[in-house]
């Protein structure tokens, strides 16, 4: 039985970030991603049961990584609404620093049917941390009644595509676009009333 390397382990997962970062699903294969990792294919089976396991080790560890970026960052002693506003400034900053990990984020949440059969780890703590933010948020009259999934969307994809603009040069990289950015996400995910306030 051939034993497991670490360091063969994460150039695999590297790998598929890269390969699915810049050629999208449609160019994603196992004998693909072993070859960009120097590693045979056989061997990618030893970590992987199939291009399926591997690309939702793949989506776990991308959205792990991201969720202790924006969690470093929140202050759990403030207020729910200066914690949201937080932690899509860090998010901004994170896609800035990680464009590949927010591309392969991107191309995995985008394909429907894929999605079906992704899972989040169940000991992602810092994933569960900002789900427990947001329900305590909806819990409290301060999220608007809608479904969870679509607040996190409104916190993530905006600010995915924004940065992504701001990197090919379509926006420009200023402080105001950064502030009206986050004031458009917290006007669609708060209660009016609660927006006013915040905002004053």
């Amino acid at each position: 039985m051939k034993i497991k390397d670490d360091q063969k382990y994460d150039r695999l997962i590297q790998a598929a970030i890269a390969l699915l970062a810049t050629g999208g699903l449609a160019n994603f294969s196992t004998t693909k991603v072993a070859k960009q990792a120097g590693i045979p294919q056989s061997n990618l089976y030893i970590y992987f049961k199939n291009k399926q396991a591997l690309l939702d080790t793949v989506f776990q560890t991308t959205i792990h990584t991201q969720s202790v970026a924006v969690v470093a960052e929140l202050d759990t002693a403030a207020p729910i609404t200066i914690q949201l506003a937080n932690s899509i400034k860090t998010l901004y900053r994170f896609s800035q620093e990680h464009p590949q990990i927010v591309a392969t984020i991107q191309v995995l949440m985008a394909d429907v049917q894929l999605k079906k059969h992704l899972h989040l780890k169940q000991d992602d703590h810092e994933n569960q941390q900002i789900q427990t933010l947001l329900t305590d948020g909806l819990q409290a009259g301060i999220l608007r009644s809608t479904d969870l999934n679509l607040i996190r969307y409104f916190l993530t994809r905006p600010v995915f595509n924004y940065a992504a603009g701001v990197q090919s040069g379509l926006y420009p990289d200023t402080a105001q676009g950064l502030t009206d950015l986050i004031q458009m996400i917290m006007g669609a995910i708060l209660q009016p009333d609660v927006y006013q306030e915040w905002l004053s």
